[in-house]
C-alpha cells in the first residue's frame, strides 16, 4: 500500500476556541496515513451501506443520576442497536450521520470523548469495516472540536473519512467513490458533508447554521471532476449529511393551530402534504432557519447531476422517504439512548451496479434488551 498524506488541523493541541457556532477552519498540517484498499462493488453488481444516525453516547460515569442504571442501561441498549444491524445488515461501509456523541454535555473530557468514540466504533472495527462520519449540532457543541473527533475516528485504519477533502468550511467534507466490480473504474460517489452547528441570527440568538457556498463550490468542482473522468456524464451518487435540507419542508402546506395532524416550527403550523413513499413523520423536519443560502445546495444538486439520493438525521424520529425534483430524500431513525425518541434504529441502502438511480432502502428497527424504566 501506497502512503498518502491527508490533512490534518494544526497539531494535537487544538485551540480553545469557545464553544456553539465557532467558525470551523484552520490551517492544515501533514498527517502520513495508509491508504487503505479501495471500496468496490461487491461479485453481485451491489454496495450496502448502513447509515446510523444521531447515536449521542457518552461514557455513563458521567451521569450523576442516582439511580446507575439508567445511565448504564442507555449506554448498553445503544451500543446493542449498532451491534444489532451490523450484524443484520453485513454492511460494505457504515456511515455515521451526526450527533455521534452528546457533545453537549459539560462533563465530557478529552480522554472520555475519545473513549465514547472507541466504544461507539468497537463494533465496526472489530468486523474491520469500512467508516465514514459526517458531524451533526451537538458532537463538538461544548467545544471539543470535531477536527479532534475526526482524529479519534480516522486512528481506526479502515476510516475513509477525513478532515477535509478541501480547505473549505466545516470537518468531513470529503467524496469517496466505490469501484466497479472489476475495479476498472470508479462507478459510484458518496458525498459526506458537514451541515455545521450554529450560527448567530439577526436577533443575536443562535440557530442551526448551513451548508456554506466554499462547501457547495467545492461539490460542484469535484463533481465535475468526477464526470469528465466518467466520459462527460455525471457519476452517479449519494449524500449524506446531519440536517436536512430546506426544501424538506416543501412537501409542507401552511395550516391553522386547530387543522388535524399539524407540526409546530418557530411559531407557524404545518401539515404534510406531499406523497410519502414510505415511512413515518412524527414531527416537523428542522432545516436551518435560513432561506436563500440553504435553498442553494438542493438546487446546485439538480444543477450538477447525478445525486440519486440524500440521507438525514437530526429528527430522530423520522424516518420517512420523499421525492423532491427527482431526488430521493431520506431521514433516518436515531439509534442513540440518550435523546428522546421511541423506536431506535437505522438504515440500510443497497447500490445496484447495475442500476444506480434506483437504489434499495429499508429503514430498521431494533429492539430492547433491558427492562429499565428510561
Amino acid at each position: 500500500m501506497g502512503k498518502i498524506m491527508k490533512s490534518f488541523m494544526a497539531g494535537l493541541m487544538l485551540p480553545c476556541l469557545g464553544a456553539m457556532g465557532t467558525p470551523h477552519k484552520f490551517k492544515s498540517a501533514k498527517f502520513e496515513r495508509e491508504e487503505p484498499a479501495p471500496l468496490k462493488f461487491g461479485d453481485d453488481g451491489k454496495f450496502r451501506i448502513l447509515h446510523l444516525t444521531d447515536i449521542h453516547d457518552v461514557e455513563p460515569e458521567m451521569d450523576d443520576d442516582e439511580n446507575r442504571e439508567i445511565p448504564e442501561s442507555c449506554d448498553k441498549e445503544t451500543i446493542n442497536v449498532i451491534e444489532k444491524l451490523v450484524e443484520k445488515t453485513n454492511p460494505d461501509l457504515v456511515v455515521f450521520g451526526g450527533d455521534n456523541i452528546s457533545g453537549y454535555w459539560e462533563e465530557f473530557t478529552y480522554d472520555l470523548v475519545k473513549s465514547t468514540i472507541q466504544k461507539i466504533t468497537a463494533p465496526i472495527r472489530e468486523r474491520n469495516i469500512p467508516l465514514c462520519v459526517v458531524f451533526g449540532n451537538h458532537d463538538g457543541e461544548e467545544g471539543f472540536h470535531t477536527e479532534f473527533q475526526m482524529m479519534q475516528y480516522m486512528e481506526y485504519p479502515n476510516c475513509r473519512s477525513n478532515l477535509n477533502d478541501a480547505d473549505v468550511y466545516g470537518c468531513g467534507n470529503c467524496c469517496v467513490t466505490v469501484k466497479s466490480s472489476d475495479g476498472s473504474k470508479d462507478a459510484f460517489a458518496i458525498w459526506l458533508i458537514d451541515s455545521n452547528d450554529y450560527q448567530r441570527n439577526s436577533k443575536g440568538g443562535l440557530s442551526y447554521d448551513c451548508v456554506h457556498d466554499d462547501q457547495i463550490e467545492w461539490y460542484e468542482k469535484r463533481a465535475a471532476e468526477l464526470k469528465k473522468a466518467n466520459g462527460g456524464e455525471p457519476l452517479p451518487s449519494i449524500l449524506f449529511q446531519h440536517m436536512p435540507v430546506q426544501q424538506s419542508l416543501d412537501g409542507f402546506e401552511e395550516v391553522t393551530a386547530d387543522d388535524e395532524y399539524t407540526f409546530e416550527r418557530d411559531g407557524k403550523y404545518f401539515k404534510f402534504g406531499h406523497e410519502i413513499i414510505e415511512g413515518r413523520i412524527r414531527e416537523c423536519p428542522c432545516p436551518p432557519n435560513t432561506e436563500k443560502e440553504y435553498r442553494n445546495q438542493f438546487e446546485s444538486w439538480k444543477k450538477t447531476g447525478g445525486m440519486v439520493a440524500a440521507f438525514f438525521g437530526h429528527d430522530h424520529v423520522n424516518d420517512f422517504h420523499i421525492n423532491i425534483d427527482g431526488i430521493n430524500i431520506y431521514q433516518t431513525l436515531g439509534a442513540g439512548y440518550f435523546t428522546y425518541g421511541k423506536e431506535r434504529g437505522g438504515r440500510l441502502i443497497v447500490i445496484d451496479e447495475n442500476d444506480p438511480y434506483n437504489i434499495y432502502s429499508e429503514s430498521l428497527e431494533v429492539e430492547r434488551i433491558t427492562d429499565t424504566e428510561l
